[in-house]
């Protein structure tokens, strides 16, 4: 075998062995939805070195985030897989989101997309609301121009829910879980978190949070042929009715 050919076959191997080692790393990571000790950075998400996460019965992927102020950088918020109290699976975020008093408000801007996982696609399964819980929200109740909140949006629809705690214009107000039900169903959601927190000069606490949890209910979809026995049987029973 001449030089040129044994360098040829290192290249092929070479290629070979790199585009092995990145699927491995790209590969979606199962997090056990029981809030276990298993995470992963946000940063390794955002970067691509992690594809996404599994939780359950869906899937999370193609995470953005940015950051100003006092909130905190991406290597430093853990994902956690979650799960809610009615058994709806989700993510959890874990991080200093803080707004310190003085030097103006902080901000973070979140961005990830929630999917059905194939399996309980293929078996008709949606999406159909979603739930949002803060831990851990809080700002100086003696303090009257403090707020903490986080505002979510949806890219396919105008649904939207919020959580807070605020002594904007009067005593402390807090709302720390809000739900919605969409009007229409979803295999694939993408999920927009705006996070916001301010601190006033005479605050002596900061505006802040340390977990943002995330769960989203699913429904299946009846096929057409139960669809038909359904709509056979209650045919039925009209006409049971009318001839009694």
């Amino acid at each position: 075998m001449c030089h040129k050919q044994i360098c040829q076959r290192i290249a092929v191997c070479f290629t070979a062995f790199m585009l092995c080692a990145f699927s491995a790393q790209a590969a979606l990571i199962s997090l056990a939805p029981n809030n276990s000790n298993e995470s992963v950075s946000l940063a390794d998400l955002i970067s691509g070195e992690v594809e996404g996460v599994s939780v359950g019965d869906k899937t999370f992927d193609e995470f953005f985030y940015s950051s100003i102020g006092d909130m905190p950088e991406a290597e430093d918020v853990e994902v956690f897989g979650f799960m809610d109290e009615v058994g709806n699976f989700g993510v959890s975020f874990h991080g200093s989101f803080i707004d310190l008093p003085g030097d103006g408000p902080s901000d973070a801007l979140l961005r990830f997309t929630v999917e059905v996982s194939s399996e309980e696609a293929e078996r008709g399964f949606r999406i159909s609301d979603a739930h949002l819980f803060g831990g851990g929200i809080g700002v100086d109740e003696d303090d009257e121009d403090s707020v903490f909140i986080i505002d979510e949006s949806f890219q396919q629809n105008d649904a939207t829910m919020s959580v807070f705690a605020t002594t904007l214009g009067g005593p402390l107000e807090t709302k720390l879980s809000d739900r919605v039900d969409f009007k229409k169903i979803y295999t694939r959601l993408r999920v927009t978190k705006d996070i916001f927190a301010r601190a006033s000069d005479e605050s002596n606490l900061p505006a802040r949070t340390t977990v943002i949890d995330q769960s989203f209910s699913q429904v299946i979809i009846p096929e057409p042929a139960t669809l038909g026995l359904v709509a056979f049987a209650l045919l039925g029973i009209a006409v049971g009715q009318r001839e009694f």
